[in-house]
């Protein structure tokens, strides 16, 4: 190949992988922050999410997820365990939701003041004992009740619908747990596709540990995971 036709070709190249309608810029959605729940959560739902659509946030807590997006930009339905409504079994019909959001409480709390921000785990779920849907136990009733959650999840969202799902990894019996990972493997099973992960930094230092030897890293991050709802074929994420 002589080097004119060799020049032509990379040219051709080129030309085929120029975005022809796009513009430059670094205002982007970016994979990792180091800011709060209320901060990153806008921009994914922006990025997936198109305006106007039915979001079912089944643990809704006190809505700190929403302090930043715009009143009236999605139909937000809201519930919460706390006001009788379980996230494993959700009031709405087969394929009528087109997102869900699902926060639950995701450490178990080992006793003592471990973890005094989780409590809400075992006061709801009981997962330092047995009952509530589940004969499970610590990190096994956590992952129970994503299982649980992402099922009725898939029955409620519509064909590639969108599950936005929070999660943190854990160190449960000195052993660790890639909970993200779990769950992912568990959502693909059921026929969710994963699409993303968002990494979100804590700004402050975790509490204070009384453990004699540091054995494995402090957890000081958590993850957004972003799933979509498969029909069987092989389709491509496609923007909103």
């Amino acid at each position: 190949m002589s080097t004119v036709q060799s020049d032509s070709l990379f040219v051709q190249e080129a030309s085929a992988r120029r975005v022809r309608n796009g513009m430059p810029t670094n205002d982007l959605v970016f994979s990792a922050y180091a800011e709060g729940n209320d901060d990153v959560f806008p921009r994914i739902m922006d990025l997936y999410v198109a305006p106007s659509s039915v979001v079912a946030d089944v643990t809704f807590g006190k809505g700190v997820f929403w302090r930043n997006v715009p009143n009236g930009m999605y139909q937000l339905l809201a519930t919460d365990i706390q006001n009788g409504i379980d996230c494993r079994a959700l009031p709405y019909s087969d394929g009528e939701i087109d997102c869900v959001v699902l926060d639950p409480p995701y450490m178990h709390s080992p006793g003592g003041t471990a973890h005094t921000a989780h409590q809400a785990f075992e006061r709801h779920y009981r997962n330092n004992g047995t009952g509530n849907r589940t004969n499970k136990k610590y990190h096994e009733a956590v992952l129970s009740l994503y299982e649980d959650a992402g099922s009725e999840a898939h029955r409620v969202l519509r064909d590639k619908g969108v599950l936005i799902v929070k999660c943190q990894d854990e160190v449960c019996s000195n052993r660790q747990r890639f909970t993200h990972v779990e769950i992912m493997q568990a959502y693909e099973q059921m026929g969710f596709v994963a699409e993303d992960l968002f990494v979100v930094m804590r700004k402050n230092r975790p509490g204070v540990s009384r453990a004699v030897q540091q054995v494995h890293a402090r957890k000081n991050h958590s993850y957004f995971l972003v799933f979509w709802k498969s029909d069987g074929s092989k389709r491509i994420w496609e923007a909103p």
